[in-house]
């Protein structure tokens, strides 16, 4: 199995973000463990519509956001039959499916799956932070026992002393704590304050979702341009 034809299907074909391939032995539920390669899949959230998140969440991200989640599904159960065909065992884990609202935990962290890839860190935010994206993207995962062994996975957090977070947090539910692989995500933040916070917006906004600290983190920020499509102000006179 050559990552190289994966590689070229999700990138050029299905214009994925990010992706990245990870050994996932020893990191994976009893039910899984037959298939120990992990294959992490990334896309970019639009620029515009996390800059629009200034004080609380809104209807175009809570659309934008549940959209990813469900592009990214398709990607993933492409990828599965992609594999499939060529007679290996896959499954997607799909993306933001909850399975214990009481823990508000998955199947499995995609975020983990990325640091394994080398794809990125978890920030103090409990989100993936990539040098390119920052956290301003959305992850799906691909698990295969197709032998796809991946870069050298990420095991320090990048974000110094930053504390962007931290301050958009609108409930104090980010603690700003570093992390390692062996930090819980509860060190990191209070996933319960997080879930009432976003809770209030369900109605209003027909998603639980809330933003703030994806639009606050500096990491993959980049400074919009007068035109959609690049141009600056001097290059149309």
């Amino acid at each position: 199995m050559s990552k190289l034809h994966i590689q070229e299907l999700l990138r050029s074909e299905f214009h994925a973000s990010l992706l990245g391939f990870a050994e996932m032995q020893g990191y994976l539920p009893k039910e899984f463990a037959e298939l120990p390669y992990g294959i992490s899949i990334g896309v970019q959230l639009s620029r515009p519509i996390i800059d629009s998140l200034q004080s609380a969440p809104n209807k175009l991200y809570a659309y934008h956001y549940h959209a990813i989640n469900h592009y990214l599904n398709d990607l993933a159960i492409q990828t599965v039959n992609y594999l499939q065909k060529r007679e290996h065992q896959a499954l997607s884990i799909p993306a933001s499916l909850t399975i214990n609202w009481k823990t508000h935990e998955g199947h499995l962290s995609h975020k983990m799956v990325a640091t394994r890839a080398g794809l990125g860190w978890i920030g103090k935010n409990a989100l993936l932070v990539t040098n390119e994206f920052g956290p301003r993207l959305r992850l799906v995962t691909v698990l295969t026992d197709a032998p796809l062994r991946g870069k050298r996975p990420i095991t320090a957090s990048q974000c110094g002393d930053c504390q962007a977070c931290v301050k958009a947090c609108p409930v104090g539910a980010i603690h700003g704590k570093a992390w390692t692989p062996k930090t819980d995500r509860e060190a990191l933040v209070d996933v319960h304050k997080c879930a009432e916070f976003i809770d209030q917006y369900k109605a209003e906004l027909g998603a639980p979702v809330c933003g703030l600290c994806v639009q606050a983190c500096p990491k993959g920020r980049r400074e919009p341009k007068n035109r959609l499509w690049g141009e600056t102000s001097q290059e149309l006179v």
